[in-house]
Formats: C-alpha cells, sequence, structure tokens
C-alpha cells in the first residue's frame, strides 16, 4: 500500500494497516493521521474507533485479502462471507468489519448494495435451476434462492412499515446508527467544531461570511440536535461505503456476467447445516 492512496481507502482498511506491526513504521503513522482526519467531527474517540473491529480481526487476522473490503473480490468470497459471518447472527455474533457492511449486511448499512445484490443473485439462481440436471444441486440452489427472497422480503416489509408511522424513524432504524451508537450527536452542532483559523477563512470572505450567518440562523431555528445527529452520521458512514466504489463495481459486473457461486463449499454447508 502507498501513502498516496490512504485517502482511497475505506475506515476499517485504515485500521488493519495501523493494527498490523509488520507495515513499516511510517505507512502506520500516515494511515492513523487519516483516520483521525475522518473522524474530526464525528464524535469518536480515535482508539474507540481503532479497536472496534478488535474482536473481527482477532477471528480472521489481520489479512486485508480476508474480507471483502480486499480490492480483489468476488461473488464467491461475497457469498460465503455473508453465510459464515452475517446470516443468522445478532450484532454480538456478527463477524464482519465495519466497513465490509456497506457490500454485506441482512439489514439496511446506509445504501442498498446488498438488497441489490440478492435481488441479481436470485435471477442467476432462477437461470442455474432451470439449466440444472443434478437433483442435489437443484436442492442445494433452491434453499440458497429461498434464504435469499426470505431476506429480501424482510427488509423490505420492515422498512415499509417503519415508513408508516415516521420516514424519520426510518433513519434512526438504519443498522449504521446503531453502529455509531449514538456517540455522533455530541459535536454536530452546526459551527461547533469550526477551528479559529477555519472561522477567520470564512470571515476573510463575502461568501464565506454569509455562509456563517446561514448556518447560525439555522442553528437558531431549524436546528433538530436528535435529526442532526442522525443526518451526520449517515453522511459519515456513506463517505466510507464511496471509498468501496471499485469493489461494489466488480460485483455487479461479475453478477451481469453470471458468475456462478459455489454454495456447495464446505464453509457454506456447514452454516446451513447448523441452521437444520
Amino acid at each position: 500500500m502507498e501513502i498516496k492512496n490512504l485517502k482511497k481507502i475505506s475506515i476499517s482498511n485504515l485500521i488493519l494497516i495501523i493494527l498490523n506491526d509488520k507495515n513499516n513504521d511510517i505507512l502506520r503513522k500516515c494511515a492513523e493521521i487519516e483516520l483521525k482526519k475522518r473522524i474530526k467531527n464525528v464524535g469518536w474517540e480515535f482508539d474507540d474507533l481503532l479497536h472496534f473491529d478488535d474482536k473481527v480481526i482477532q477471528k480472521r487476522g489481520l489479512d486485508v485479502n480476508n474480507y471483502l473490503i480486499s480490492p480483489n473480490i468476488n461473488m464467491q468470497q461475497l457469498m460465503e462471507t455473508y453465510f459464515m459471518y452475517d446470516w443468522q447472527t445478532n450484532y454480538e455474533s456478527n463477524y464482519l468489519l465495519f466497513s465490509e457492511k456497506h457490500l454485506c449486511n441482512d439489514v439496511d448499512f446506509g445504501d442498498t448494495f446488498f438488497t441489490k445484490v440478492c435481488t441479481r443473485e436470485i435471477r442467476n439462481l432462477n437461470r442455474r435451476l432451470q439449466n440444472s440436471t443434478s437433483e442435489s444441486q437443484k436442492e442445494v440452489l433452491l434453499s440458497i434462492k429461498q434464504i435469499l427472497e426470505e431476506r429480501n422480503k424482510s427488509f423490505n416489509l420492515s422498512k415499509q412499515e417503519i415508513l408508516k408511522d415516521d420516514p424519520i424513524e426510518l433513519l434512526c432504524h438504519n443498522e449504521a446508527m446503531y453502529q455509531l451508537d449514538g456517540d455522533v450527536g455530541t459535536c454536530h452542532e452546526f459551527l461547533q467544531n469550526c477551528s479559529d483559523e477555519e472561522r477567520y477563512k470564512l470571515l476573510s470572505s463575502k461568501l464565506g461570511m454569509l455562509k456563517i450567518g446561514i448556518l447560525e440562523t439555522l442553528n437558531d431555528t431549524l436546528y433538530d440536535p436528535d435529526l442532526v445527529q442522525y443526518l451526520c452520521g449517515l453522511k459519515f458512514v456513506r463517505r466510507d461505503s464511496s471509498k468501496l466504489s471499485s469493489q461494489k463495481k466488480q460485483l455487479l459486473q461479475q453478477l451481469r456476467n453470471n458468475f456462478e457461486v459455489n454454495y456447495e463449499t464446505e464453509q457454506i454447508q456447514k452454516v446451513l447445516q447448523r441452521t437444520k
């Protein structure tokens, strides 16, 4: 990993670099600086975020290639990861890195990428079922198809129920907000984190003065601490998600090209057997 590329990678990727003492000290220090910069206005302590993924890293190691945030992933790895570390788990037993949740999750995490993946994979499974001549393979494919359909159905029903009561509650219900655990709410009042240098820069131009005036007006009249907390938290999550655009592109392209996931691997079958 080159230092110039640190700005392009996800939060969890930075954490893996910092915690891995096999990396050179300069790279680890620069990754630490980049991570601190990203959480400057989020309300998290650096050490808390650094150890956010500890449980997962202890189980799955420090090699980025073990994770979905690796630059070279495929649908096989995505679906194995889903069944092994996310499907039918609760928060305590979930073994996904924070940034992996952008690509693989049972409920919403800032965007609907994994729902798109499941929808496309269901189509692929329908095609494979039609073409398969093996009864044992058909049985496996059909069970996977049913699991993915149930996942999408439960996800959509949950969103619809929440929307009936209060659209804002949909944001509050988002798993990303549970991951942030409310910590983002302590420092998102408009202008609260504006340093003297930043304020001086704003006050030095007419446009900057106008911006401050607008923010102060909003702060006095429209400011809703809870709503701002959730919006800023969601913004933080989506910025991290944008660092994985290459992985998303690869996976969707593989789906369009009818990539055939092997659902008969030992890892997936072991998980499926436990639920029978």
